[in-house]
């Protein structure tokens, strides 16, 4: 790509929005490129990282957008949990060129000129973006991970700089993983390769509609060297053809794919050379969609060029992220599985399609708005029974086919103890709840972290 990135000036007046982790990573990055002037603001009270941010910002406002700022700063970095759609910031993002607006993503695309690697989807990201990581560590670079994920960006830069400040850092390799609300203020990022892992509705809350959404994720591709995609979405790949980028397909069987899983054999083949290129069945991951994560995770890192010996000991060697569809714990033959992580539909259709066995399911907790019509063609004769937990089953129950037992027990503890009592040997128990957590627990990880006790202690 190799196009030129718009300049920081650093004589300008920069406001930053937002005092969370990002928001922090952006003011200490901004003072460290040494601007002139510093500006933070949050519509929030009392913010995380107040003091910290305060130290280090020339002026700072709570409380809500101070309009003096908005008006008078001449560049407007805003962090991922505002909305860009803020009525607030209006004026100002329509008084200000694009090139001085952004967020971090954007900041850190002006800095970095080492290989990156982009990651966005619907579903996936975490695993597929620490599974790349193990990859890249294992083809002796220098990793530098995080975005969406663990350390913000801009704090990767910072202590990339700090490394070559001490020794020269060899093959420098960047993996962001990119949520669609840090795509939304980036348009200058050169990444070495994109990856659109899969799109479904989420965050509704936030865009007009599911296409705003689309769009947004579709964003990474035209900023990125080598894009891939998968071959069951037609949007990414008309978007592809449209701009005239060049792209690969992966799949989880279509051999028509560029990258898929032969599942019989337990390897992945890259169709150009019409044989496989590693091999994955020393990987501890279970799931038909953890297959499709190892293949993403292979496309990704041939395209970096990395050595196929690598890739294979990278998926041999990945340690599973928590509440990620993980095996819990093997009782009496039953298998259960923490998938608290799972917070959407298509996260808990997923884990439902990943296996073929009998399955005992857990579903609930806060439902977000969405149409749960669109779980009830999983909910097949495969779901030995549904049980509900949380305080908002009437968005789901009614979407359950009648012919599918079903029990609302209200409790994760209910749930697991009815679950023991029935379960056979052969069958597999999925904590999935398609829900977020917040009505019982304070998030996904304190949620599958008492599922977890709960299945120990049976």
């Amino acid at each position: 790509m190799n196009v030129a990135t718009p300049e920081i000036k650093r004589e300008a007046t920069h406001l930053v929005v937002g005092f969370g982790i990002t928001g922090l990573s952006m003011v200490k990055a901004l003072r460290k490129l040494g601007v002139k002037t510093l500006w933070a603001i949050d519509s929030r009270q009392t913010p995380p990282n107040h003091a910290d941010i305060e130290a280090i910002a020339d002026c700072v406002a709570v409380g809500g957008f101070d309009e003096v700022m908005l008006d008078q700063c001449d560049y407007l970095w805003i962090s991922p949990g505002v909305p860009l759609a803020t009525e607030a910031l209006q004026n100002a993002l329509a008084r200000l060129p694009k090139e001085q607006t952004g967020g971090d993503i954007e900041i850190f695309a002006r800095l970095v000129d080492d290989p990156i690697i982009g990651i966005t989807g619907t579903n996936g990201k975490s695993t597929v973006t620490t599974m790349v990581g193990n990859i890249v560590k294992e083809a002796g670079c220098s990793l530098y991970m995080g975005g969406n994920l663990g350390e913000p960006a801009l704090n990767l830069w910072m202590q990339y700089e700090e490394d070559q400040s001490v020794a020269n850092v060899e093959k420098p390799v960047f993996v962001l993983e990119l949520s669609s609300f840090q795509l939304e203020t980036t348009y200058s990022l050169q990444a070495s390769v994109g990856i659109i892992l899969n799109i479904a509705p989420d965050h509704l809350d936030r865009y007009p509609n599911f296409k705003a959404y689309q769009d947004t994720k579709l964003t990474l591709l035209d900023q990125s060297e080598i894009s891939i995609v998968p071959s069951d979405c037609p949007a990414a790949i008309e978007y592809c053809e449209k701009a005239g980028l060049s792209y690969q397909t992966f799949s989880l069987e279509d051999p028509q794919s560029n990258y898929y899983a032969d599942i019989a054999r337990k390897v992945i083949i890259k169709r150009t050379q019409a044989m496989p290129i590693v091999g994955y069945g020393q990987s501890r991951l279970g799931g038909f969609h953890n297959i499709l994560n190892m293949v993403s995770s292979v496309a990704i890192c041939d395209a970096l060029n990395l050595a196929h010996t690598a890739i294979e000991r990278g998926l041999e060697t990945y340690e599973p992220l928590p509440h990620r569809c993980v095996l819990a714990r093997e009782k009496d033959g039953v298998r259960y599985y923490n998938d608290s992580k799972a917070t959407n539909i298509p996260s808990t259709e997923a884990a439902i399609s990943g296996f073929a066995e009998p399955k005992w399911l857990i579903l609930g907790g806060v439902t977000k708005g969405q149409d749960f019509s669109t779980l009830t063609p999983e909910l097949d004769d495969s779901i030995k029974k549904v049980y509900l937990i949380g305080t908002e089953i009437s968005a789901i129950i009614s979407h359950i086919p009648k012919e599918i037992p079903h029990e609302y027990v209200e409790t994760l503890a209910r749930a697991v103890e009815k679950i023991d009592q029935e379960a056979t040997s052969g069958d597999v128990v999925l904590f999935s709840p398609a829900c977020a957590s917040f009505d019982q627990f304070k998030g996904f990880e304190a949620r599958g972290d008492h599922f977890i006790e709960l299945v120990n202690a049976l």
